[in-house]
């Protein structure tokens, strides 16, 4: 398949390389890493994400190019779906298109439903970012500094800094091989981790003061409320990391973050310890993901909301 892929990039003009809602550093990352690198291929590239770049991604060379807007007026040879296991979630800006010849999906989760015309959907990869340097050797096309910096924070926030279970050999290789060509870690580690406006942290006292542990203290949640985004100037890009920390406590096999949406509709981020899988529980609820961190989003209130999503938890504990 990547035979393919790789003959459709070398006789296409024009391409579209769009990510899912609600990015991260996978997301943005592996779809600048591949737009970088098909521009000095000589192509024409429009970068798509419904949601923008998050301020902590900001740092990562040509950010600047992603665009909010979708050219609904424009056709391309083929668009890149990068690190999305559904082409829902892209979002309506996506979905309307109708300027789009062919379809390729470059995919790593568990959950990807095989959308696409062509795909490079591998669960064992570490982030897309890894399937991404993987098709770069094969056309070849040269790894420069910029897009080095951008494989590198996809396979750095995908691995949790390299301490989740999808750390491997290949994935730290590559990492290695990025370091190599330019990469300077301790510098993507200061923007990614330790530049934190003080909003940000106001707004992580508020989340923490939400802490619920229940379910014999094997489940652990917080909740993130829009009043809690107004009383301290944030916004949703700004709870990045923040489910991590009722999984930190000791004996927690689920930790949730309940995002509010609107009155009647919520964002849910599981994490997992041990042996759960995550990703069948969001996908119950129509949501999808990996084994161990999935999302889905829920209608209701939020006492009905936790109610639904506390018994689902219950029947994989």
């Amino acid at each position: 398949m990547i035979d393919q892929i790789v003959k459709e990039i070398r006789e296409g003009r024009r391409f579209l390389v769009a990510s899912h809602q609600n990015p991260e550093g996978d997301a943005i990352g592996s779809s600048l890493a591949l737009a970088i690198a098909l521009k000095n291929l000589g192509k024409e590239v429009s970068i798509f994400n419904q949601d923008g770049v998050p301020k902590f991604l900001e740092f990562l060379p040509r950010a600047e190019e992603v665009s909010r807007d979708f050219p609904h007026d424009a056709t391309f040879d083929c668009a890149f779906i990068v690190d999305c296991g559904d082409l829902q979630l892209l979002g309506e800006g996506f979905t309307q298109t109708k300027g789009i010849k062919r379809i390729i999906n470059i995919d790593h989760h568990t959950t990807n439903n095989g959308y696409g015309d062509l795909q490079l959907v591998d669960p064992e990869a570490s982030a897309a970012g890894e399937l991404i340097y993987r098709l770069l050797k094969e056309i070849p096309a040269e790894i420069t500094k910029e897009i080095a910096i951008n494989i590198y924070t996809a396979i750095l926030t995908d691995t949790g800094s390299f301490h989740y279970h999808n750390t491997t050999a290949e994935s730290l290789r590559i990492a290695g091989e990025m370091i190599e060509m330019g990469v300077e870690p301790e510098k993507v580690a200061h923007q990614l981790y330790e530049t934190q406006p003080l909003a940000n942290l106001q707004l992580l006292a508020l989340v923490l003061n939400t802490l619920e542990v229940t379910h014999e203290k094997k489940v652990a949640s917080v909740t993130v409320l829009q009043e809690m985004f107004r009383r301290t100037g944030t916004s949703k890009e700004d709870t990045e990391g923040f489910v991590n920390y009722p999984g930190a406590i000791e004996g927690v096999s689920v930790a949730l973050l309940f995002r509010e949406i609107n009155e009647r509709k919520f964002k849910i981020s599981f994490r997992a310890r041990e042996d759960i899988d995550v990703s069948l529980l969001a996908q119950e609820f129509g949501g999808g993901g990996h084994q161990k961190a999935a999302g889905c989003t829920l209608e209701g209130t939020l006492p009905e909301v936790k109610e639904a999503v506390f018994k689902g938890v219950n029947k994989y504990l």
